[in-house]
């Protein structure tokens, strides 16, 4: 199995929240640092530190964490979220651009009735479109 990983720093529990309302994201585990044993190298970390967690959005199941000092860049890569009908797509695209940034507004493209593309604001590319009838 391929799991995406998205790593994040220090606001790793606020952007599970965000996708939670965002993406209805249903969250099947999170590990802080206050839970982590004595002497298991954790002990500098802020207590809500995400060590690890399982979130699965539209099916896929993804790791979110902070266990990064420096977050990868987002910039070569987005995830591509495909819904059966406009209202979804308009919807979840507003809820991804609050307090993000809009790379393609909502459009008509060739290959989908409704379009667009966002960065959220924790620096996810994201795509979001009606499937093709």
């Amino acid at each position: 199995m391929l799991n995406p990983s998205i790593h994040f720093n220090g606001n790793c529990d606020e952007a599970i929240a965000f996708y939670k309302t965002a993406l209805a994201a249903d969250v099947k585990e999170i590990n802080y640092a206050k839970d982590a044993p004595p002497n298991s190298g954790m002990d500098d970390c802020p207590p809500n530190f995400v060590m690890h967690s399982e979130v699965i959005i539209h099916g896929v199941n993804f790791s979110l964490t902070d266990g990064a000092e420096t977050p990868p860049p987002f910039g070569n890569f987005s995830y591509m979220i495909t819904y059966d009908t406009e209202a979804e797509v308009r919807a979840t695209f507003e809820k991804l651009a609050a307090g993000g940034k809009v790379e393609e507004p909502l459009a008509t493209v060739f290959w989908s009735p409704l379009y667009g593309s966002v960065v959220d604001r924790f620096g996810v590319n994201w795509q979001v479109m009606v499937t093709h009838p």
